[in-house]
C-alpha cells in the first residue's frame, strides 16, 4: 500500500476536497448546528445548492414535489443523505478534467451510477438500516480507477489494454505497469479526503469481501454483488449470481427471490436521471461498448 499511498500524495492537491465539503463535514461533526447553519455553507457554491434543490426534487432521491428554498431542500433529503450526495457530485467534478480520448468519464460514472442503484437497492431490500449510504458506496468503489487515468494515463491505458487483449483482471495488469491496483488507490484516496472507514474497506475489498473488516462486511458484501451485476445489467443474466449470493451471505436472506428483476427495473428506470443530476457536464452519449469499461 506504501506505493499507493505515496501515488496519491504526490496529486493531493490535485484532488483534494472543496472548501464546501470539508465546511459539511465539519458542520456534521458538531452536534449544535442547525439546517440553517448548512444552508450558508451550500449558498457559497451556487452550482452546489442547485444541484442539492434538483436533488430533493427528484424521484429517485427526494420527494417528486416542488421544493422553494434551500432550507426545506436540505430537510427532505436529510443530513446524512446530503453528506453522501454532495460527495458523489462533487467527486465527479474533482475528476471532470480528465481528457475524453483517455477516459470515457461519462461511460464510466454511468457506470457507477449503475451500481449505486443496484447496491442501494440490494441494501434497501436485504433490510439494511443505512441503505441510502450504499448509493454513494456503489458510485465511488472504483474512483481508483479516476485517479489512475488523471495521474498516470499512459500506464493506465497500457494496463486496460493489456487485460482485455490477454482476458485477464484489470487490478491483476495495474499491478503489473503501476505496481498497485484502482482499489489499494481508491482506500488511499477514502483516507486522503478523512471519509469514514465503510467508505475504505469498500473501496479495497469489494472484489474480496471475505478480507474486509467484520463491522462493514455488509457493505461490502452488498457493493460485492452490485459489481457483480452491473457487469452485465440486462434481464435474465443474473439467476445464477443472485442464487449463490442469498445462499453465501447471511445478510442476503430476506432479498426477495426476484431481486435481479427489480434492480434492472430500478437501474433502467433512474439511470440516465439520476446521472443528469450528479454530472457536472451535459449527460450525453453515454453508451460505452463493455469490453471497454476499466472494470471489464
Amino acid at each position: 500500500m506504501k506505493a499507493a499511498r505515496e501515488f496519491v500524495g504526490d496529486m493531493a492537491e490535485q484532488i483534494s476536497m472543496p472548501d464546501v465539503y470539508v465546511a459539511i463535514r465539519d458542520l456534521l461533526m458538531n452536534s449544535g448546528t442547525t439546517i440553517d447553519d448548512f444552508v450558508a455553507v451550500i449558498e457559497r457554491d451556487s452550482m452546489l445548492a442547485v444541484r442539492i434543490m434538483r436533488m430533493a426534487q427528484s424521484q429517485y432521491f427526494g420527494f417528486p414535489r416542488g421544493c422553494e428554498s434551500l432550507y426545506q431542500a436540505i430537510s427532505l433529503i436529510g443530513l446524512m443523505q446530503l453528506h453522501d450526495l454532495m460527495l458523489g457530485t462533487l467527486c465527479m467534478r474533482t475528476f471532470s478534467a480528465i481528457p475524453e480520448e483517455v477516459l470515457n468519464l461519462r461511460a464510466f460514472w454511468k457506470y457507477n451510477v449503475q451500481c449505486g442503484i443496484a447496491a442501494r437497492t440490494v441494501g434497501q431490500h436485504s433490510k439494511a438500516q443505512t441503505h441510502h449510504v450504499f448509493f454513494t458506496l456503489g458510485l465511488l468503489h472504483e474512483i481508483g480507477h479516476a485517479a489512475l487515468f488523471l495521474n498516470s494515463p499512459e500506464a493506465s491505458l497500457l494496463a486496460l489494454e493489456d487485460s482485455q487483449i490477454r482476458q485477464r483482471d484489470i487490478a491483476e495488469a495495474e499491478r503489473e505497469y503501476l505496481g498497485f491496483d484502482y482499489r489499494q488507490v481508491g482506500s488511499e484516496l477514502m483516507q486522503l479526503w478523512h471519509l469514514p472507514p465503510v467508505y475504505q474497506q469498500v473501496a479495497e475489498f469489494h472484489l474480496e469481501p471475505r478480507k474486509a473488516s467484520a463491522e462493514y462486511r455488509v457493505a461490502v458484501d452488498v457493493v460485492n454483488l452490485a459489481h457483480q451485476f452491473c457487469q452485465d445489467p440486462r434481464v435474465g443474466e443474473h439467476r445464477d449470481l443472485i442464487t449463490r449470493s442469498i445462499e453465501q451471505v447471511p445478510g442476503f436472506s430476506r432479498l426477495p427471490q426476484n431481486i435481479d428483476e427489480i434492480i434492472v427495473d430500478e437501474i433502467e428506470t433512474h439511470t440516465d436521471a439520476v446521472l443528469g443530476l450528479l454530472w457536472p457536464r451535459v449527460a450525453q452519449d453515454l453508451t460505452l461498448p463493455r469490453e471497454m469499461r476499466p472494470d471489464a
